[in-house]
Protein backbone atom coordinates (compact mmCIF):
# COMPACT_ATOMS: atom_id res chain seq x y z
CA UNK A 1 0.00 0.00 0.00
CA UNK A 2 2.40 2.35 1.23
CA UNK A 3 5.04 1.81 -1.99
CA UNK A 4 1.56 2.30 -4.27
CA UNK A 5 1.00 5.95 -2.00
CA UNK A 6 4.67 6.72 -3.00
CA UNK A 7 4.74 5.69 -6.85
CA UNK A 8 1.74 7.89 -7.23
CA UNK A 9 3.13 10.85 -5.25
CA UNK A 10 6.32 10.54 -7.42
CA UNK A 11 3.70 10.28 -10.73
CA UNK A 12 1.81 13.52 -9.47
CA UNK A 13 5.31 15.35 -8.74
CA UNK A 14 6.28 14.11 -12.08
CA UNK A 15 3.31 15.23 -13.89
CA UNK A 16 3.21 19.07 -11.70
CA UNK A 17 7.23 19.47 -13.29
CA UNK A 18 6.35 18.21 -16.78
CA UNK A 19 3.41 21.02 -16.98
CA UNK A 20 5.56 23.84 -15.27
CA UNK A 21 8.07 23.46 -18.08
CA UNK A 22 8.19 25.62 -20.91
CA UNK A 23 7.28 24.67 -24.34
CA UNK A 24 10.38 23.63 -26.46
CA UNK A 25 11.64 25.76 -29.21
CA UNK A 26 10.44 25.04 -32.68
CA UNK A 27 13.65 23.21 -33.86
CA UNK A 28 15.79 26.16 -35.49
CA UNK A 29 14.36 28.51 -32.67
CA UNK A 30 17.58 28.19 -30.54
CA UNK A 31 20.52 30.42 -29.90
CA UNK A 32 19.15 33.87 -30.47
CA UNK A 33 21.22 36.18 -28.25
CA UNK A 34 18.28 37.24 -25.79
CA UNK A 35 15.25 35.23 -25.11
CA UNK A 36 12.23 35.40 -27.50
CA UNK A 37 9.96 33.31 -26.17
CA UNK A 38 7.85 35.48 -26.08
CA UNK A 39 7.92 36.47 -29.32
CA UNK A 40 7.86 32.44 -30.84
CA UNK A 41 4.57 32.21 -28.75
CA UNK A 42 3.12 35.64 -29.92
CA UNK A 43 3.77 35.05 -34.11
CA UNK A 44 3.34 31.40 -33.87
CA UNK A 45 -0.18 32.25 -32.05
CA UNK A 46 -2.60 32.18 -34.83
CA UNK A 47 -4.71 34.42 -36.14
CA UNK A 48 -2.33 37.58 -36.03
CA UNK A 49 -3.91 41.12 -35.91
CA UNK A 50 -4.18 41.63 -39.45
CA UNK A 51 -3.03 45.34 -40.75
CA UNK A 52 -2.80 47.16 -43.90
CA UNK A 53 0.69 49.32 -44.68
CA UNK A 54 -0.33 53.01 -43.24
CA UNK A 55 -2.28 51.63 -40.24
CA UNK A 56 -2.38 53.64 -37.27
CA UNK A 57 -2.55 51.87 -33.64
CA UNK A 58 -4.74 52.68 -31.14
CA UNK A 59 -2.19 52.50 -28.45
CA UNK A 60 1.33 50.87 -28.20
CA UNK A 61 0.17 46.88 -27.39
CA UNK A 62 3.02 44.64 -27.00
CA UNK A 63 1.97 41.78 -29.02
CA UNK A 64 2.53 40.41 -32.56
CA UNK A 65 0.82 41.58 -35.68
CA UNK A 66 0.48 40.45 -39.58
CA UNK A 67 1.29 43.48 -41.98
CA UNK A 68 -0.03 43.39 -45.49
CA UNK A 69 2.55 45.15 -47.17
CA UNK A 70 2.62 47.01 -50.92
CA UNK A 71 5.46 46.61 -53.33
CA UNK A 72 8.04 48.99 -52.57
CA UNK A 73 8.01 51.33 -55.95
CA UNK A 74 4.35 52.20 -54.00
CA UNK A 75 4.81 52.00 -50.35
CA UNK A 76 4.92 55.53 -49.26
CA UNK A 77 7.38 54.96 -46.68
CA UNK A 78 7.13 58.41 -44.44
CA UNK A 79 11.21 58.07 -44.38
CA UNK A 80 13.60 56.65 -46.80
CA UNK A 81 14.83 53.25 -45.38
CA UNK A 82 18.22 53.60 -43.69
CA UNK A 83 19.73 50.28 -45.44
CA UNK A 84 18.81 47.41 -46.74
CA UNK A 85 19.81 43.82 -46.41
CA UNK A 86 22.81 42.48 -48.10
CA UNK A 87 20.93 39.76 -50.01
CA UNK A 88 17.78 42.12 -50.78
CA UNK A 89 15.56 40.30 -53.54
CA UNK A 90 14.83 42.84 -56.54
CA UNK A 91 11.35 43.03 -56.79
CA UNK A 92 10.33 43.41 -52.99
CA UNK A 93 7.70 45.07 -50.38
CA UNK A 94 7.55 47.30 -48.10
CA UNK A 95 5.04 48.98 -45.25
CA UNK A 96 4.58 50.78 -42.14
CA UNK A 97 2.74 51.08 -39.06
CA UNK A 98 2.35 54.08 -36.70
CA UNK A 99 2.89 53.77 -32.99
CA UNK A 100 0.96 56.82 -31.00
CA UNK A 101 2.40 56.47 -28.19
CA UNK A 102 5.61 54.53 -26.80
CA UNK A 103 4.78 54.59 -23.69
CA UNK A 104 8.30 55.39 -21.86
CA UNK A 105 12.14 55.42 -22.94
CA UNK A 106 13.66 52.67 -23.07
CA UNK A 107 15.09 49.74 -24.98
CA UNK A 108 12.23 47.49 -27.22
CA UNK A 109 12.56 44.88 -29.26
CA UNK A 110 11.17 44.41 -32.54
CA UNK A 111 10.87 40.80 -33.99
CA UNK A 112 10.61 39.65 -37.73
CA UNK A 113 8.61 36.41 -39.34
CA UNK A 114 10.98 36.37 -42.57
CA UNK A 115 13.72 38.56 -43.99
CA UNK A 116 13.79 42.07 -44.60
CA UNK A 117 14.96 45.63 -43.47
CA UNK A 118 13.48 47.09 -39.54
CA UNK A 119 13.83 50.85 -39.00
CA UNK A 120 12.05 52.19 -36.13
CA UNK A 121 11.29 56.05 -36.89
CA UNK A 122 11.16 59.54 -33.78
CA UNK A 123 11.51 62.55 -34.95
CA UNK A 124 12.12 62.27 -38.51
CA UNK A 125 15.26 59.74 -38.15
CA UNK A 126 15.83 56.28 -37.49
CA UNK A 127 16.10 54.80 -34.19
CA UNK A 128 20.00 53.84 -33.33
CA UNK A 129 20.06 49.62 -33.44
CA UNK A 130 21.36 48.58 -29.86
CA UNK A 131 21.58 44.74 -31.04
CA UNK A 132 20.74 42.06 -33.51
CA UNK A 133 19.88 38.50 -33.47
CA UNK A 134 19.04 36.48 -36.13
CA UNK A 135 18.10 32.59 -37.02
CA UNK A 136 17.89 31.22 -40.89
CA UNK A 137 16.35 28.26 -39.77
CA UNK A 138 13.74 28.96 -37.45
CA UNK A 139 10.66 29.29 -39.13
CA UNK A 140 8.79 31.51 -36.10
CA UNK A 141 11.31 34.34 -36.15
CA UNK A 142 13.79 35.21 -38.89
CA UNK A 143 15.48 38.54 -36.93
CA UNK A 144 15.02 40.73 -33.78
CA UNK A 145 16.43 43.99 -33.53
CA UNK A 146 17.01 46.12 -30.24
CA UNK A 147 16.43 50.49 -30.57
CA UNK A 148 16.51 52.44 -27.53
CA UNK A 149 13.28 54.99 -28.06
CA UNK A 150 12.02 57.51 -26.23
CA UNK A 151 8.48 58.08 -25.20
CA UNK A 152 6.39 59.58 -28.05
CA UNK A 153 4.88 58.48 -31.38
CA UNK A 154 7.41 56.23 -33.52
CA UNK A 155 6.58 54.57 -36.90
CA UNK A 156 8.16 51.31 -37.95
CA UNK A 157 8.83 50.81 -41.47
CA UNK A 158 9.87 47.16 -42.92
CA UNK A 159 11.59 47.52 -46.25
CA UNK A 160 13.03 44.89 -49.00
CA UNK A 161 10.92 41.90 -47.71
CA UNK A 162 10.53 39.30 -50.62
CA UNK A 163 6.53 38.45 -49.76
CA UNK A 164 3.63 40.91 -49.57
CA UNK A 165 2.84 39.49 -46.08
CA UNK A 166 5.33 39.37 -42.65
CA UNK A 167 4.39 38.90 -39.42
CA UNK A 168 6.37 41.62 -36.22
CA UNK A 169 6.43 41.37 -32.66
CA UNK A 170 7.15 44.37 -30.72
CA UNK A 171 7.84 44.92 -27.38
CA UNK A 172 10.10 46.28 -24.53
CA UNK A 173 12.96 44.14 -24.05
CA UNK A 174 13.76 42.54 -20.97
Amino acid sequence: MRRAVRALAVLAATSCLAAAAPAAAPQGCTGFAWPLDTELAWLGASPLESLQSGARLPAFVPKAYSLELRPAASAALPTPPSGKPHNAPAESYAGFVTLPDVPSAGLYQVSLSGPGWIDVIQNGAAAAEQGHTSAEGCPVIRKSLRFQLAAGPAVLELSSVPAAKVSFAIRRAE
